[in-house]
């Protein structure tokens, strides 16, 4: 596991621990915590306790809605 997740360095992931999800950007992988970054604040994972990983991939929002004709 602390192989794969240094291959991810630098990209946003997401990971499931014990029913919990975290998402940041991995900013480093120092003993047995993973360090994911997000909103200038810092989560520290452990390692042991992930269950599930992937790559955090960007949502494109679409609303429901009426469109607005120009004049």
């Amino acid at each position: 596991m602390r192989n794969f997740l240094e291959n991810r360095l630098g990209k946003e992931i997401e990971v499931c621990c014990q029913g919990i999800t975290v998402s940041g950007k991995v900013t480093k992988v120092e003993g047995n915590v993973l360090y994911l970054e997000k909103d200038e604040m810092t989560a520290h994972v452990n390692i042991e306790k992930i269950i599930i990983v992937w790559d955090s991939q960007e949502k494109k929002a679409h609303s429901p809605g009426f469109l607005t004709q120009s004049k």
